[in-house]
Parts: structure tokens; sequence; C-alpha cells
């Protein structure tokens, strides 16, 4: 009789957690993609940007006004995992983080 409770309460425990499983989903790696700015503040459109400000989810589509006004700002949302190479790209002229940057200077 014990066993037959234990057995029973078992498959209730896989029941819940394919029950569990089946509910949550995993988001796609573009919506969980986490990006930091690593351009100059700007403002435009009552909507503003801090340099080193992250990001979850992709590029934010609260920053249209930004991204009409700037195009190349798009350029310097990094992947956070890329900081540290993207940090030594932007330093060195020529490449395309720096003009980016450069294009934004004095804005």
């Amino acid at each position: 009789m014990g066993s037959k409770k234990n057995e029973e309460k078992q498959e209730e425990r896989q029941a819940v957690v394919a029950a569990d499983t089946e509910v949550q989903t995993v988001p796609a790696a573009a919506e969980r993609e986490q990006l930091i700015y690593i351009g100059p503040p700007l403002r435009e459109g009552g909507v503003g940007i801090r340099t080193n400000q992250t990001f979850l989810g992709g590029h934010p589509a609260y920053f249209k006004p930004l991204y009409t006004a700037y195009p190349q700002i798009k350029e310097l949302f990094v992947p956070v995992d890329k900081l540290q190479e993207a940090q030594k790209q932007i330093k060195k002229t020529g490449t395309a983080l720096n003009a980016a940057l450069l294009s934004l200077k004095g804005v």
C-alpha cells in the first residue's frame, strides 16, 4: 500500500514538472539580447540616452527619434559580452565604431 502511494506521488510530481515545462517558454536569442550603448549622451524628441546604458531585448523601439536623427547610433549598441573588444575598436582610427562615434561628436 505504501509503495502504491509513493508511485502515485511520483507520477503526480512528474505531471507537474511536465506541465511547468510546457508553460515556460524560452525566449528567442534575439529577444533576450543584452546590449550596451557606448556612444555619447544624446537627447532628441524628448528621448535621451546615456553612455553605458544597457538594454535587454535588442534595440529599444522608443529610441526611434534618435535612430531617425542619428542613423549611425545603432552601431554604438554592442552586445555586452563583446564590450571589451568594442571599446578597443572605438579607440582605433578607421573602424566602424570609431567612425560612428566621430559622426556624433559635437551633437
